[in-house]
């Protein structure tokens, strides 16, 4: 089983039901916390979908809220720009392994990891 690289934030839920649910497929991770270890821009870059930006937002955040992405949602260059300087913007947690990313917990596509 290849080696997942997991951004994320050791206190937040998602991540850590994230975290249970891969370590509980047997899975070994890599862990990095997005504080201090953010992902680098060419991961973004080459995984973010410039059609559906917003799914790779954190729209929880309070850097959602005050920079109103809602109301004037970003570009992909716009928000890898905003997620450099802010990787609470990042939507969490990232599950890296080969050419595959997953961001945040959808289990139809962390089922993707499992097959590495």
């Amino acid at each position: 089983m290849a080696k997942i690289t997991f951004y994320w934030k050791p206190k937040c839920s998602t991540c850590r039901e994230v975290k249970d649910y891969l370590e509980g497929k047997g899975h070994e991770l890599d862990l990095r916390d997005l504080d201090e270890y953010p992902p680098p821009r060419s991961l973004l870059e080459t995984h973010i979908d410039a059609k559906n930006v917003k799914a790779y937002l954190n729209t929880r955040s309070n850097a959602y809220r005050e920079h109103g992405l809602k109301e004037d949602p970003p570009t992909k260059k716009g928000a890898i720009e905003l997620m450099m300087r802010d990787p609470n913007l990042i939507k969490r947690p990232i599950s890296v392994s080969g050419k595959i990313a997953v961001f945040g917990n959808d289990p139809e596509v962390l089922k993707e990891l499992e097959q590495l």
